[in-house]
């Protein structure tokens, strides 16, 4: 069987579709992945079309000989992927087009109003009874992740448990065999220098100045935050043991054909979503295994609650050069509402201290803010920008515009509380990127690079400078001044060739 996956993200990382092909390879089937990345990024605007319609024309011939065609696909890439399976379908293609992915498996039944078949939860198991059942020509309907319509019923299969053991599954497929990417306007062979380019524009490379590598040793996460589709995915499993590890020999061999065979690769950039969750033993092993056979720079993510020095000796050793934690808010009422209760200011700043302890060993940490909750007020705000005056410099801030993505908690009560009013303009056709522009956003943008000077900062947000900056009148200001610096902004970036973040 010959598979075609689908991927319509900015940056060609896509674990998700490589892990399946290579999943399906090693089972004797023949994959096809095909990098259409959306042209808006994480810059959209609404209601104007993701890609160019002659953009797609070559699409129709490269999935002709297609037996399942697979489309990777997040809300915020919903519009992007009706588009391309809109284009497959009138250019007569009649393989079975199979969404997957964070927003089918949230919003399957939606999904099915363009997609053939959706899958629900992890894709490799399902993906690869699919191909076998249909290459044996024997009925598909019962597999299980996998929803489908059979007339004007649509049958809804249970999911499969989760697998455990994760080194049953090959490192991800970047063999660059019979992988296409867009390129310019036009869909051409994704060749080992096209390749590089696009992994030295990725936002952690720019930010480095290092072309890095990204991947995941694990999957899943511990926490239950209300804004994170995490929570619910754990109920989609009954709550079994969500939270999955490969083993460190697994992520060693694929890090070692990286060094072998992409040694442009400055640096690794681990994704997980909770990396520093890892117990100590597993991290001593994964440490002493990656200083030894690896060797080279490496990134991860954090939380607060599991910052300590013990683990940051451990990985500043072994290469860490560069952290981002989530810190999203300074408000305690905020940080209730995201259900971060066992994190306070208090727990904020010393996670803080201890990652300023390496401040001459690593690049400046990246600390992650939400803007733009609706149950947020001014106050909150206000708690969020004091609490940067008190971070201890060097760092930068990433601040993220709240989408209320459909299946989180956060969204549910948004749902409710009857402000989630438009939900194509509001959150599939909205990135975290898209920041309202007021006063106190804006003080927050002009601390991202961590040297607005922090007495600076305490004045601008006290009471009575507040009340008259950010006050009505002056709002149209302050917006334009934000529209104005952050054009310039972009334009800095495009210059200087990277993407903005």
């Amino acid at each position: 069987m010959k598979i075609t996956l689908i991927s319509p993200y900015p940056d060609v990382t896509a674990f998700g579709i490589r892990t399946i092909s290579a999943y399906l390879k090693a089972n004797g089937h023949t994959t096809q992945l095909i990098f259409i990345p959306d042209p808006y990024g994480d810059n959209l605007v609404y209601g104007v079309k993701r890609y160019e319609d002659a953009a797609l024309d070559s699409l129709i011939s490269l999935c002709r000989a297609s037996d399942i065609i697979g489309i990777t696909l997040m809300t915020n890439f919903y519009e992007g992927a009706v588009q391309i399976t809109e284009k497959l379908k009138s250019g007569g293609i009649k393989a079975p087009i199979v969404w997957g992915g964070v927003h089918p498996t949230i919003r399957p039944e939606e999904s099915l109003d363009h997609a053939d078949i959706v899958c629900v939860g992890d894709g490799e198991e399902a993906m690869l009874e699919l191909a076998q059942r249909m290459e044996e020509k024997r009925p598909y309907n019962d597999v299980k992740n996998l929803w489908m319509k059979s007339g004007s019923r649509v049958v809804r299969n249970p999911t499969r448990s989760l697998p455990h053991d994760l080194d049953i599954y090959p490192r991800p497929d970047y063999s660059c065999e019979d992988h296409h990417i867009m390129h310019e306007g036009r869909l051409e062979p994704l060749t080992f220098a096209l390749l590089k380019s696009r992994m030295e524009a990725g936002t952690v490379s720019g930010y480095l100045n290092k072309t890095g590598y990204q991947t995941m040793t694990g999957r899943g996460c511990p926490h239950k935050c209300t804004y994170c589709i995490n929570d619910t995915l754990k109920g989609l499993y009954n709550n079994e043991n969500y939270l999955r590890w490969r083993s460190t020999a697994h992520v060693m061999d694929e890090l070692l054909w990286v060094r072998k065979n992409l040694p442009y690769v400055g640096f690794i950039w681990i994704s997980d979503d909770a990396f520093f969750a890892r117990n100590r033993k597993s991290l001593e092993e994964f440490c002493a295994a990656y200083k030894k056979k690896i060797g080279l720079p490496f990134s991860c993510l954090a939380s607060p609650m599991t910052v300590t020095e013990e683990k940051m000796d451990m990985l500043v050793d072994a290469g860490l050069i560069y952290l981002q934690m989530g810190v999203e808010s300074g408000s305690r009422r905020i940080q209730e509402l995201f259900n971060r209760r066992q994190m306070d200011n208090e727990r904020l700043m010393k996670a803080f201290r201890i990652i300023n302890r390496y401040k001459d060993r690593m690049v400046p940490p990246s600390y992650d803010f939400i803007l733009d909750v609706p149950y947020e007020t001014d106050e909150d705000r206000i708690e969020s920008l004091k609490l940067i005056a008190e971070i201890p410099k060097p760092f930068h801030l990433q601040p993220f515009s709240l989408v209320l993505y459909p299946g989180t908690k956060l969204y549910e009560q948004a749902k409710r509380d009857g402000l989630v009013r438009d939900e194509k303009k509001e959150i599939y056709e909205k990135s975290y990127t898209m920041r309202s522009q007021n006063y106190l956003n804006l003080l927050i943008t002009l601390s991202r690079n961590g040297r607005f000077p922090s007495p600076l900062l305490k004045l601008l947000v006290s009471s009575p400078v507040v009340d008259v900056l950010n006050s009505r009148p002056l709002r149209p200001f302050f917006k334009s001044l934000y529209v104005g610096m952050k054009t310039s902004f972009r334009l800095a970036k495009r210059l200087s060739g990277r993407s903005p973040a």
